[in-house]
């Protein structure tokens, strides 16, 4: 009998935590640069955000969570638009 994968999963709270870890941690970085000093620094975070984004998607990626590397992803992703907003407003200042 064929059952069709993901159909029948059912959304949990530790669910949705990993999910909220796999985007914010990336974001956090920069949330936390641009908390210690200021917003015209945040743009040096994505050397950070990047590369321990790049470490947590191989993990998951190693553990079989495909959801959680994508999710990561999207979290680095959103890290760089906001590196790269953070570096606009240091180049216009």
């Amino acid at each position: 009998m064929v059952v069709a994968t993901g159909m029948d999963e059912q959304i949990s709270w530790s669910g949705i935590s990993k999910d909220l870890l796999a985007i914010l941690m990336p974001v956090s970085i920069w949330g936390v640069i641009v908390m210690a000093s200021k917003l015209e620094a945040g743009w040096f975070s994505f050397s950070c955000s990047g590369l321990i984004g790049f470490f947590i998607w191989l993990t998951a990626l190693a553990y079989g969570e495909k959801r959680f590397a994508r999710l990561t992803v999207i979290g680095v992703l959103m890290a760089a638009i906001l590196s790269l907003a953070s570096g606009m407003v240091a180049l216009r200042g």
